[in-house]
């Protein structure tokens, strides 16, 4: 027979190995062929035989005999997330391609590096071309103008009102040339991007035209 002070030195030792059992079996899922593990909104885990509500929801793991992971089935927030993520990496992906045809198309376009600043240049002076003709309509529609408002003044002179139909004309001068100041500014911006743009544009043809090249030479797959 165990004597009474046996027990009570072994009952420390009983009492750690019930709650031991108690966090294994709370722990680990319960036996069966198939199982579903989910955690809740507040993180703690769950084994079930069943699904429940909270599991189809949050998403849920498919766990075999041995407990082991042999599927995670996604909540719809993971679905969507998953979704979104696979849309993008498919744009960049497009993204990628496209620069790399137009890359090719390149190479294709000006076999050497001096094709392509000449072509470069070339835009940028035809650009200039466009500036000397709108500067020249420009002060020809000036001219008009200035024209239009002397008439108006020497009418204003002779102490007699200007005509309806000249106040019209000078209006619509005033439009045309406005509208020419503004287009003459614009192809001044454009003229100066095309400048700005020669040097990077070139710098991409040489990585452009030394990737090809380290290709061809079996550097890069």
């Amino acid at each position: 027979m165990i004597r009474r002070s046996a027990l009570l030195q072994l009952r420390p030792v009983l009492l750690a190995l019930s709650l031991a059992a108690s966090a294994m079996a709370l722990a680990a899922p319960p036996s069966g062929p198939l199982q579903y593990r989910w955690r809740d909104a507040q993180g703690h885990l769950h084994f079930s035989d069943t699904l429940s509500a909270t599991a189809i929801a949050r998403g849920y793991d498919i766990l075999n005999a041995q407990g082991v992971v042999v599927r995670h089935i996604p909540s719809p927030a993971e679905r969507r997330a998953e979704q979104a993520a696979a849309a993008a990496q498919a744009q960049r992906e497009a993204v990628l391609r496209r620069q790399r045809e137009r890359d090719a198309q390149l190479l294709n376009a000006y076999p050497h590096e001096s094709d392509y600043q000449h072509a470069l240049q070339a835009q940028a002076r035809s650009i200039e071309d466009a500036i000397r003709a709108t500067g020249i309509n420009l002060q020809s529609q000036e001219g008009a103008l200035a024209d239009l408002l002397q008439r108006a003044a020497e009418i204003e002179h002779e102490k007699k009102p200007v005509p309806p139909y000249l106040k019209s004309d000078i209006a619509r001068q005033r439009v045309v040339v406005e509208q020419q100041r503004a287009l003459l500014a614009q192809q001044q911006r454009q003229h100066a991007a095309a400048l700005a743009a020669i040097a990077p544009a070139l710098a991409r043809y040489r990585q452009i035209r030394q990737q090809q090249d380290a290709q061809a030479d079996g550097q890069i797959p």
